[in-house]
């Protein structure tokens, strides 16, 4: 499903979030790479979320995911070691209450 601003969603760790913008197609490196190495290789395409607590306040990010499974990116370190990590985001219904928001 393709992620829209105004979509509410969360992640296996986090949220609830409402997406304020989608940046699409960003290759950039992990960044344990980036720190590691000289010329660090390229990640596979993937997104990056801005976005706010369900009432629009706060300022966050939700980085390296791909958008056609909503899983984050393996990750590498020194562009060799490919390990899984098993982070998701989840779409919430936007006609719920959403727990931690009704106080």
């Amino acid at each position: 499903m393709k992620l829209e601003p105004g979509m509410l969603i969360k992640t296996n760790y986090s949220g609830p979030y409402r997406i304020k913008r989608v940046r699409r197609g960003c290759t950039c490196p992990n960044y344990i790479d980036s720190l590691n190495m000289k010329n660090p290789p390229a990640s596979p395409s993937h997104i990056h979320l801005e976005v706010t607590r369900p009432d629009g306040t706060g300022d966050f990010s939700v980085c390296r995911f791909f958008e056609e499974s909503l899983m984050s990116l393996n990750k590498t370190y020194c562009g060799h070691k490919d390990v899984l990590d098993y982070d998701r985001i989840f779409i919430i219904d936007q006609d719920r209450p959403i727990q931690m928001t009704l106080f």
